[in-house]
């Protein structure tokens, strides 16, 4: 036996792990057992070479598992033990015996970045009898082995390690630790192993319960799906990469499909989320379960590049994201019902997006849906697809643009380039149109919904159905044509060209004694010749289901509210812009008035007594006054949109089927 000044031949390896990262979650936490476990079936093989899969054990326990100063874990197997060779080895890190067995001899040392306490005991075969070995492994200390005379607490042959003491930043991570994620964590990191090597028995325990087997779980659970192999280029040399797939049912451990590399025939580093790249998380089976893919590839390229800590590969990102994206075709090729599923959704969803859009329909570029949505990232959405086709749109109408350039600088091309430049700016065309037909009908919508009772239970006020039509308390200085929607009430008010709404004439704020006309346009105009001739016309909204109207009541009468507005309007002789300037207007000659609003009977009755009718139109009242010179029309609601829908319904019915 060693004595108790045996010192490990190594560099300084306080500083060296001080350089080394350990992700602060249960990997980084379980990698010291991780490493146990894997000298274990060192020793076992060394010990069963030709029946280690049945002959081998190893097992995993975990006392006071929540407990961050009372927590400890312990790896035992039945290998050959810590024998005089072993022994040597283990006190020469970086060892050339380790490196044969696919190791660093440095896993020993990645306890330190964990626990502050390792022990270590073994039973091994020693002539004339089997002797022991057991101590405490300290870094830190200048005799790093310190000896004792206790037993293991075993009696076969084997090693056992022993961690405990955390170091404080593990306390939080310690008490939440979960059992089945410690479970599933132990059998996804020797997945390499279930898939194309040998395991021991693994068991593992918590808090002296009973054993359970970690080799019997996941055996029937990691099943070769499909494997294979392909190229890559790393550091200027093709090297051949290896793939395995397994399909898995989800789990809160196992929830997205994943890339795994494998080195030293263990999970090396973290897991390559592949969701974006399959373009969900999980497929369903035939019975409607979630299951995952993982893939796990290897090379002998890797061998040679894993760090020292095993924590990764040194390969490039590059590198990284071309075996991601080999091995992401691999999956799709053989989960290639998922994928068509995937790919119908996205049909369907982009295909109910052009129809709010459907000028982007040009940045499909004579291509059908489903062969656009084809050649796209399978995780895309909606928005993904109509950003990407109004890119599509901006290039198709900027090629036009050169299209049309190129033939009116070139005569004799002119011809044999005209039928085509006219055939995209029809499709254009179409599909502009289309697109604000898509609009009207949304308004149009919009409007009815605002006539239906709200949740308190009374209608919506006119102010609503009013910014619907115009924004309130602003003038076409500031709105658009894009920004209104005044075809609501007739096509041939929105091109006015000025309009104010819910405005004084004096442009300020509203003054004691002011009536705002709801909305008020002023059109100069070109009538028999005359440049100075100008028209007015007045809009004014009522509540829906108002019915205490009054007649001659200038408060109940919305006829007289008309005429006060025109009144107003013509002795004023102009109005003031939300921009500072002065919008005038003389020698009134085309007064148009209207009234939207339910025709209720006490309405009806003020219409009536204002010698209104409805002789052509049931449902418009119409009346023109000689001495106002105007032209007023009531009509309700329900024939403000009857009437809008009528004007759009052409084209309802081609893009709607209405």
């Amino acid at each position: 036996m060693a004595n108790e000044t045996d010192t490990l031949v190594k560099p300084d390896m306080v500083a060296v792990l001080e350089r080394t990262h350990v992700s602060k979650d249960l990997h980084g936490f379980l990698l010291p057992t991780l490493e146990a476990v894997s000298n274990a079936m060192h020793g076992i093989e060394a010990r069963f070479p030709d029946t280690a899969r049945d002959d081998g054990k190893v097992e995993i326990s975990i006392e006071n598992i929540n407990d961050p100063t009372r927590i400890m874990i312990s790896v035992t197997d039945n290998g050959v033990g810590l024998d005089d060779e072993n022994y040597t080895w283990f006190k020469t890190p970086f060892s050339g015996h380790k490196l044969k067995q696919n190791g660093r001899g440095f896993g020993r040392f990645i306890a330190f970045k964990v626990f502050n306490r390792v022990l270590y005991s073994s039973r091994y075969d020693s002539f004339p009898k089997a002797a022991k070995r057991t101590f405490r492994f300290d870094i830190k200390r200048e005799n790093e082995l310190i000896f004792h005379d206790g037993e293991p607490d075993f009696e076969h042959l084997g090693l056992r390690v022993d961690y405990d003491e955390p170091l404080p930043e593990w306390s939080e991570l310690v008490a939440g630790l979960d059992r089945n994620d410690i479970a599933d964590h132990i059998g996804s990191h020797f997945l390499p192993h279930f898939l194309y090597k040998w395991l021991p028995e693994i068991t593992l325990r918590f808090d002296g319960g009973e054993p359970e087997s970690i080799t019997s779980h996941f055996k029937d659970v990691f099943v070769q799906s499909e494997s294979g192999t392909f190229d890559c280029v790393i550091d200027g040399k093709s090297e051949a990469i290896e793939y395995s797939l397994t399909k898995v049912p989800r789990t809160r451990s196992f929830k997205n499909h994943c890339l795994l590399f494998a080195a030293g025939d263990r999970i090396v580093g973290h897991p390559r989320d592949l969701t974006n790249l399959l373009g969900q998380s999980a497929f369903p089976d035939e019975n409607n379960q979630a299951y995952i893919v993982i893939a796990v590839v290897r090379s002998a390229a890797f061998e040679t590049r894993l760090n020292d800590a095993r924590t990764g590969i040194n390969i490039s990102p590059a590198t990284i994201e071309e075996i991601v994206g080999k091995v992401g075709s691999v999956i799709q090729s053989a989960e290639n019902e998922q994928i068509n599923k995937i790919k119908r959704a996205q049909s369907k969803e982009l295909q109910a997006a052009l129809q709010e859009n459907p000028i982007l329909r040009i940045g499909l570029k004579g291509r059908s849906i489903s062969e656009y949505v084809a050649g796209k990232p399978n995780n895309w959405k909606a928005q993904d697809f109509v950003s990407n086709l109004a890119i599509e749109r901006y290039r198709a109408s900027r090629d036009l643009t050169k299209a049309i350039t190129i033939a009116a600088n070139n005569p004799e091309d002119y011809m044999s380039r005209i039928k085509e430049i006219v055939d995209k700016i029809d499709e254009n065309n179409k599909e502009a149109l289309a697109e604000y037909v898509v609009h009207r009908k949304k308004v149009i919508e919009l409007i009815e919904a605002a006539r239906k009772y709200g949740v308190s239970g009374t209608h919506a006020p006119e102010d609503t159905i009013h910014d619907l039509v115009f924004k309130r308390f602003s003038d076409n200085v500031e709105s658009d044509y894009f920004e209104h929607n005044l075809w609501l009430i007739d096509d041939a008010l929105a091109f006015l060209p000025y309009i104010s709404s819910d405005r004084a004439m004096h442009g300020k704020g509203r003054k004691k004694g002011d009536k705002i006309p709801d909305l008020a346009f002023f059109d100069e105009s070109l009538v028999l010749g005359d440049n100075d001739g100008t028209t007015i016309t007045i809009v004014e909204f009522k509540r829906p289901s108002r019915d205490d109207y009054r007649f001659g009541d200038i408060k109940h009468d919305p006829v007289m509210q008309v005429l006060k507005t025109l009144d107003d309007a013509t002795a004023a002789g102009g109005i003031a812009r939300t921009d500072g300037t002065h919008f005038a207007f003389s020698g009134v000659v085309r007064r148009f008035g209207y009234i939207i609003a339910d025709i209720k009977p006490s309405l009806a009755k003020v219409l009536s007594l204002h010698d209104f009718k409805n002789d052509w139109n049931p449902s418009i009242y119409v009346r023109y006054r000689d001495n106002e010179e105007i032209f007023i029309q009531a009509m309700g609601y329900d024939t403000l949109i009857a009437n809008a829908k009528k004007r759009n319904q052409a084209f309802f019915s081609v893009l709607f089927g209405e």
